[in-house]
């Protein structure tokens, strides 16, 4: 209080008479207190047990990632407490064996969990109510439409005309009663507007997941049903700090976006390729030069830039980069770390950024003297998969067929390094078939290194891998499927197509133990 107490001094009258100041005051205590808030999670779990393994996930934007992952540690009564530094409300994922909730943290409260025997859970504490209400929504939940396989799903093969009645319909019902629930809630205006947001951002996220990934649809039917989708709904939030599904869902609109660009573009007559994008700005040639050099992602960030609120856009450049990093990319990474930092030099999310960019430049480095990872530079000479192990004879293979482009198989490789100990010192050979084109090599190269690949590698264009297709898969069924794993014996007889993926563990190492 030493400012104030001088402000007082020097006023003739003792007294501080400039509104003004009092506001500044005012805001510069409120700012302290919002800046050092913390929120505190405490509970416990049944029967006085700490062999529960909790695992609290804050997204960086969006999107449960590993690496916010944060484990929360039960005494031996089965007791926990974590105090979070928080300055604005927060969604985040608990983790409790393998059941999710979703919470909201709030500045300043606390929340208490009272876990039951079963699946159950209290929630108690000044974020109590808050969090009851979340938990009541079920936003964790799977939807009916994706709660089978797809080769089982009912929903699987609907005609485009059957999706609104079938699907959207019934759906959006059930946002609707959700709508309600908080609407008719005791929470603030504020918290209302904001759990809204996340349940009508999450409805659609759903239901762009069915359209993209369970529905079976021609282009334009899927290009159709997307804009039906995406009616009305705003990439502009009501509320801020906007929750992770609606970040979601504003990054899956760029695929309206696209969608709609395409139908514009087929109906010019000339020069279609040259002509500027909707929504892009630039030409389709010039956005596959784009593609080629710095990443699909980065031209999503071109359509972005284009038509996002700055915060919006400023948010998403930063969850690409996130996400880039987290797949150990660095080669798609960096020019999105360079607009980032150009654009938005104040931006929240730089020094985070910038530890894991920094940390990626140093694995390049350190890994680049790793003779374990061996690259085929003769790979001209390699056109068959016999050609290929020959010179593996008398070790037990296990063969990747993979690309960098592809997400589920960067997410197979972080799953690699457990997999490559177990078998450590063993006869195994692991073996990669990239499909990645010429103008890429580089970048192949260099993803190798940086995700210090051990094991032998092999890179061919989409023309040049369908040999290796042809002879893994006669039948044709599961080619081009990405990625694919496959096992050879000691004599290099492929014993197992479609093996165990190295996330499967345990059935994997079953699998290649049943050889050696």
């Amino acid at each position: 209080m030493k400012t104030l107490n001088s402000a007082l001094s020097r006023h003739p009258t003792g007294r501080i008479c400039s509104r003004r100041f009092l506001l500044a005051l005012l805001l510069l205590f409120v700012w302290g207190i919002r800046t050092n808030a913390q929120f505190r999670l405490y509970g416990k779990l049944p029967g006085g047990s700490r062999s529960d393994t909790l695992y609290l996930n804050i997204p960086f934007v969006y999107g449960n990632y590993r690496e916010n992952d944060l484990q929360v540690i039960a005494d031996n009564r089965g007791n926990f407490t974590i105090d979070l530094p928080l300055n604005e409300y927060k969604f985040a994922t608990l983790q409790r064996g393998g059941r999710a909730y979703t919470l909201l943290l709030i500045p300043g409260k606390k929340l208490q969990l009272i876990f039951g025997s079963d699946t159950t859970v209290l929630f108690k504490g000044t974020a109590g109510a808050q969090n009851r209400l979340l938990a009541s929504l079920h936003l964790g939940d799977i939807p009916f439409f994706g709660k089978e396989i797809r080769a089982k799903n009912p929903y699987a093969h609907l005609s485009a005309a059957g999706v609104a009645d079938s699907v959207f319909k019934p759906w959006f019902a059930i946002r609707d009663e959700r709508l309600k629930g908080i609407k008719e809630s005791s929470l603030t205006h504020f918290e209302k507007q904001l759990i809204s947001q996340e349940v009508e951002a999450d409805a659609v996220v759903q239901a762009h997941s069915y359209l993209r990934g369970i529905g079976s649809f021609r282009m334009r039917e899927l290009i159709g049903l997307t804009a039906e989708l995406y009616k009305g709904v705003s990439i502009t939030p009501e509320v801020m700090p906007a929750g992770p599904q609606f970040y979601r869902m504003a990054d899956n609109y760029v695929g309206h976006m696209e969608g709609q660009a395409i139908l514009e573009m087929q109906t010019l007559k000339e020069n279609a390729n040259k002509t500027p994008l909707k929504f892009y700005n630039i030409s389709l040639d010039s956005g596959n030069v784009l593609i080629d050099k710095k990443g699909k992602m980065f031209l999503n960030w071109i359509a972005i830039r284009n038509n996002y609120p700055a915060d919006v856009a400023e948010a998403l450049l930063a969850q690409a980069v996130f996400s880039k990093t987290v797949d150990k990319d660095l080669a798609q990474a960096a020019p999105l770390m360079e607009e980032l930092m150009y654009i938005y030099p104040g931006s929240r999310y730089i020094g985070k950024l910038s530890a894991r960019m920094n940390m990626l430049k140093a694995a390049l480095k350190r890994n680049s003297a790793n003779r374990a990872i061996h690259i085929f530079n003769e790979s001209d000479s390699i056109n068959s998969v016999a050609a290929l192990l020959a010179r593996f004879k008398g070790k037990v293979v296990y063969l990747d067929i993979w690309g960098t482009w592809c997400g589920p198989c960067k997410d197979e490789l972080r799953y690699v390094p457990e997999l490559r100990k177990r078998f450590e010192g063993k006869d195994v050979a692991f073996v990669y078939i990239d499909m990645d084109e010429d103008k890429k090599d580089a970048q192949w190269r260099e993803f190798l290194i940086v995700n210090n690949m051990e094991g032998w590698h092999l890179r061919k264009s989409r023309k040049d891998i369908n040999p290796f297709w042809e002879e893994l898969l006669p039948a044709f069924e599961g080619r081009n499927s990405y990625p694919t794993y496959f096992i050879f014996d000691r004599s290099g007889k492929l014993v197992i197509p479609k093996a165990k993926r190295p996330s499967d563990k345990a059935e994997l190492y079953r699998q290649i133990d049943g050889f050696l």
